[in-house]
């Protein structure tokens, strides 16, 4: 997966998130939204020209 893949689908949870009440399972949407920015962060770095590997 990419990382526009990623920001899409923490989108996608972050707008279900939004729509539902206080509970436990909007809770978890929103763990995922955490989850998904991480991991676009993530291969947004390991994908980075600038990225060298260890000396």
């Amino acid at each position: 997966m990419k990382a526009a893949d990623y920001a899409r689908m923490a989108e996608e949870c972050s707008q279900q998130a939004d729509a539902m009440p206080p509970s436990p399972e909007r809770d978890a949407l929103i763990e995922k939204v955490r989850q998904y920015r991480s991991y676009a962060k993530m291969d947004n770095w390991v994908a980075s020209k600038e990225l060298q590997p260890p000396a």
